[in-house]
């Protein structure tokens, strides 16, 4: 089954908030594995978390049990007497200003600061999922570091009117993958011609949070808070931070969500036996969304 975690910010926008309501139990919801297939536990998971230099956990983005094991792996690190980092992909660079405000004020009102990164507005779920992710950071005087590039400059990339200098490139082999993937994201539905712009997007927009994540985390690392689709090892997050500083330690962390006719860790790789790109995966219970590739569909008959 491939893995479907990578939604574009068209798709996001659509997402409402989620509420939890996985009615049958699951063999594999909870449980901990490597990326090849290996059962593992939590305490491994976070073992690797506190030892490592650079932490991606790649999250379903409205799904709450997700940003509560964020959160959660953000505190334990702490509490062995790391300091990293927070890097969000929900942030644009532009709103830098308003998490070192909040990092600043000797009591920050969270809710005033989702409304001031215009959180809801922007399209992403709930403030109030993502919210312990960011009282648990400030709580621990960690620094809230913007991720992402502005929209204006995504949407400049994407019409081809704007091109990111780089010396990190995506081998054939990878960039093919990766149009295959976006593809299938998309519900099969958008023209072959509309991919090689969404890639250039793609590694822009990971070129940026690694960047952001080695700027940061200069001190003592960086946890990224993203998408799944974004802390994959083929080509997320972590392909980067290892073409760009080889020598540091980067784990990858990707949750998933569990689906009824899936019993199997073997039935969510894109082929068996071949793992999935991340060190470790989580499974958990699903969250209730709308159906994006109805969304997406709708959208696309009013253009």
């Amino acid at each position: 089954m491939p893995i479907r975690p990578v939604l574009s910010a068209a798709v996001i926008m659509g997402c409402l908030t989620a509420f939890h309501t996985t009615a049958w139990s699951h063999p594999l919801d909870g449980t901990a594995w490597t990326g090849d297939g290996s059962k593992t536990t939590y305490a491994d998971i976070e073992a690797r978390a506190i030892a490592a230099d650079f932490v991606l956990v790649g999250e379903i983005h409205t799904n709450s049990v997700h940003h509560t094991i964020q959160a959660d792996i953000i505190r334990t690190m702490a509490e062995a007497g790391r300091e990293p980092a927070v890097v969000f992909e929900m942030v644009p660079k532009s709103l830098q200003p308003v998490l070192d405000a909040a990092m600043a004020a000797p009591a920050p009102d969270l809710d005033a600061l989702g409304a001031e990164l215009r959180w809801t507005k922007r399209g992403w779920p709930d403030w109030a999922i993502y919210r312990p992710i960011v009282e648990g950071a400030l709580e621990l005087d960690l620094p809230l570091v913007a991720g992402d590039l502005d929209r204006s400059v995504i949407r400049d990339i994407g019409k081809q009117s704007l091109t990111i200098e780089s010396d990190v490139t995506y081998p054939e082999e990878t960039r093919a993958g990766l149009a295959e993937e976006l593809m299938a994201a998309h519900c099969d539905l958008l023209p072959e011609e509309a991919i090689a712009p969404m890639i250039d997007v793609q590694l822009a927009r990971d070129l940026s949070m690694a960047t952001a994540m080695l700027d940061a985390g200069r001190s003592d690392g960086a946890v990224l808070i993203a998408g799944a689709g974004h802390v994959r090892s083929d080509w997320g997050v972590p392909f980067i931070l290892q073409t760009k500083a080889p020598n540091t330690d980067t784990v990858s962390i990707g949750l998933f969500e569990v689906t009824e006719d899936a019993q199997r860790f073997a039935d969510y790789e894109d082929i068996e036996g071949e793992g999935l790109p991340f060190d470790f995966i989580r499974f958990t219970e699903r969250s209730e969304t709308r159906d994006h590739c109805a969304d997406l569909e709708e959208q696309l008959d009013k253009n």
